[in-house]
C-alpha cells in the first residue's frame, strides 16, 4: 500500500505494476492450493497427509534436524508439527535422538522404513 505522497507522485505505469503483481500473487496462491488438493487426494488413500509427506521429504533431504528447523522448514507451528511428528513415530517412519552434545535438544532422523515410503509416496506424487 501507498502512502498518501507516493499515490500523490505514481504514474499510471505504477498502477499496472501493482495490477501485473497482484495477479502474479493470485495466480501462484492458486495454483499452491490446486498443488496442495491434488497432493491430498494422492496421499489420502495411502494413509498420509501432506504435512506428513512434507516431513519425510525433508528429512530425506536433511536427516537429524530439531523440531525447529524441521518446522522451519516445512512452515508448521509448532503444535502441528510435534503431532505430525507423533503420527508419524508410530507408523515407525522416524525417530527422534536427544543431541550427543545438548541433551535438551531433540532430533528427528527417517527410518529406513521412513525412506521407502517416501520414496513409494514421492514416486505417487510426481506422476499427478
Amino acid at each position: 500500500m501507498r502512502t498518501a505522497s507516493e499515490t500523490a507522485t505514481a504514474s499510471p505505469h505504477d498502477d499496472v505494476d501493482d495490477a501485473m503483481a497482484a495477479a502474479v500473487l493470485r495466480e501462484s496462491v492458486l495454483a499452491a492450493r490446486r498443488a496442495a488438493r491434488n497432493a491430498a487426494e494422492v496421499l489420502g488413500p495411502e494413509g498420509y497427509t501432506l504435512d506428513e509427506w512434507l516431513v519425510l521429504d525433508v528429512l530425506g533431504a536433511g536427516d537429524g534436524l530439531t523440531m525447529s528447523q524441521l518446522r522451519e522448514a516445512v512452515l508448521a507451528d509448532k503444535a502441528t508439527l510435534g503431532r505430525r511428528v507423533d503420527d508419524l513415530l508410530t507408523k515407525a517412519l522416524v525417530y527422534r535422538e536427544v543431541d550427543s552434545f545438548d541433551r535438551r535438544v531433540i532430533r528427528v532422523f527417517l527410518s529406513s522404513r521412513g525412506r521407502d515410503v517416501l520414496t513409494r509416496l514421492t514416486a505417487l506424487l510426481t506422476r499427478t
